[in-house]
C-alpha cells in the first residue's frame, strides 16, 4: 500500500477506493482479535495490494511482530513505527495490544484517504524529535476539539464524513474508548457507497 499511495495524485486513494481498502484491512483485523491475535505493526507498509475485476484488494501481511494476547492482557514491547505506532506502545507503557492495532488502523485510514504523510505534517512534530516527544505532540493534537478533521484536511483539504467518523472513534488518546475492529467494519460498511 505505502509504494500505492506514493504513485497517486495526492498520495492517496479514491473515497471509495479508500474506504473500501481500509474495511477489507479493518475485516482482516477483526477476524485475527476474535482468536486473540494481535498484528502490533498495521500500517500501509504491512497491506500488500493488488487488483482483481477492477476492484483493488488489500491483505494485511508481516506477521512476524504478531502475538496471541487474550482480552485484557497487556504487553510492553515496542511494535511498529511512527507514523502508525500506538502512542502506548511508542511510550513503553503496558498496553492493549487490541486497542494499539486500532489506533495504527485509523492512521492507516487516515493515510489513505487525507494523504500519505497527512499525520506528520497536521502535527509536525519536530524532526529529529524523539519517539517519545513525538507521540505525546500526537496525543497533545488528537485530544483537541477538530483535530480529526484537520489531519484529514492537511494535505488537500480533504473532507469526508464516513473517513471522519470512523477516525474519531479509532484516533482516540485514551485506549479504552477506541472502536475496536469490528466495530470499525460496520461502521465503514455503512457508511460505504
Amino acid at each position: 500500500m505505502e509504494q500505492v499511495l506514493s504513485t497517486q495524485p495526492g498520495y492517496r486513494l479514491s473515497r471509495d477506493d479508500a474506504l473500501d481498502c481500509t474495511t477489507q484491512v479493518a475485516s482482516a483485523l477483526s477476524y485475527c482479535h476474535a482468536i486473540d491475535v494481535t498484528h502490533r505493526q498495521v500500517s500501509p507498509r504491512h497491506v500488500s495490494v493488488e487488483m482483481a475485476r477492477n476492484r483493488i484488494v488489500c491483505r494485511l501481511v508481516d506477521f512476524s511482530m504478531a502475538a496471541r494476547v487474550p482480552d485484557f492482557s497487556t504487553r510492553e514491547t515496542l511494535c511498529g513505527a511512527l507514523p502508525c505506532v500506538a502512542p502506548e506502545t511508542a511510550l513503553e507503557e503496558p498496553y492493549w495490544p487490541k486497542p494499539a492495532d486500532c489506533w495504527s488502523l485509523g492512521v492507516m485510514l487516515l493515510e489513505v484517504v487525507g494523504g500519505q504523510g497527512s499525520l506528520e505534517l497536521s502535527v509536525r512534530w519536530r524532526r529529529g524529535a524523539s519517539l517519545v516527544q513525538a507521540t505525546r505532540e500526537i496525543l497533545e493534537f488528537f485530544a483537541q476539539a477538530g483535530s480529526h478533521a484537520q489531519a484529514m484536511a492537511s494535505m488537500d483539504g480533504v473532507h469526508d464524513e464516513a473517513a471522519l467518523e470512523c477516525l474519531e472513534v479509532l484516533l482516540s488518546p485514551e485506549p479504552f474508548r477506541r472502536a475496536s475492529a469490528s466495530d470499525a467494519v460496520e461502521l465503514l460498511s455503512a457508511r460505504r457507497g
